[in-house]
């Protein structure tokens, strides 16, 4: 699995938008993420990990936890995540369940969990359900095998 092209809303650390463009680190080889303590490092880990199975890349971090405490009340959040597998390229959004202003009237209300997977035939897959076990057939590992081997 490579990844294209990351974008991040309103996400752990991130108040706002937040883009990594893989394709300027090339297309050889493998990446490797370095960088002080703090610098987002295991941001990147989550959001990836949290595009692809709906949860974060270690046990201590809640998906429901992921909205970023800094961001404003009308910023959405979520993660897109585009990625090629096999000559194939793959687009896959998720939001995590939060709180998030009214469009009418004050207050809050709660955003429901969503996740949209589009396949390179142009197919759109939407229930989390079918999006977790496409996404295990496409790469061939689970959340969890994921993240030991990405981390």
């Amino acid at each position: 699995m490579r990844p294209i092209l990351l974008t991040m809303s309103a996400f752990g650390p991130y108040k706002g938008v937040e883009e990594l463009d893989f394709r300027k680190l090339g297309n050889r080889g493998v990446y490797l993420i370095t960088g002080d303590t703090g610098a987002g490092k295991t941001t990147v880990f989550d959001a990836i990990t949290f595009a692809l199975y709906g949860k974060a890349s270690g046990d201590s971090r809640d998906a429901g936890m992921l909205r970023s405490m800094y961001a404003d009340a009308d910023t959405p959040t979520y993660v897109s995540l585009t990625f090629s597998y096999r000559e194939k390229t793959y687009r896959i959004t998720r939001n995590p369940e939060y709180m998030r202003k009214k469009s009418r009237g004050e207050g809050f209300t709660k955003q429901a969990a969503s996740v949209e997977l589009e396949m390179p035939d142009g197919r759109i897959v939407t229930k989390a359900k079918d999006v977790n076990k496409e996404v295990k057939d496409i790469l061939g590992v689970d959340g969890e095998q994921f993240s030991q081997i990405a981390m």
